[in-house]
């Protein structure tokens, strides 16, 4: 009777053992399915933070561009308010002399 009590115990020890290990195994099989993601993570990762820094370069080389356009922009209504300014001069100085003429023939 000690035997079979023996027998059962080790049967079932055996038992026990085996599924720990069929659990082991399916736990580092998991792992290794995690490792690989987290190493697909990071390449992705990678892939984003590179993107993000050729968008961050794109949007500065924009930033420069239409600071340049901004000023050229500027400068050209500097040009035509000083052309404006001459013009509105030159019309009123030419409207005096118009009116001294007109004084002078009439």
């Amino acid at each position: 009777m000690n035997e079979n009590r023996i027998e059962n115990m080790l049967s079932q020890l055996i038992s026990m053992v085996g599924s720990i290990q069929t659990e082991q195994q399916a736990m580092k099989s998991k792992f290794k399915e995690m490792k690989s993601d987290i190493a697909e993570m990071k390449c992705e990762i990678k892939e984003v933070k590179q993107q993000q820094e050729s968008i961050q370069n794109r949007l500065e080389k924009l930033e420069t561009i239409s600071e340049e356009r901004h000023k050229e922009i500027l400068e050209r209504f500097e040009s035509l308010e000083r052309d404006q300014d001459f013009i509105w001069e030159k019309t009123a100085r030419n409207e005096r002399e118009i009116g001294n003429i007109k004084r002078q023939m009439g």
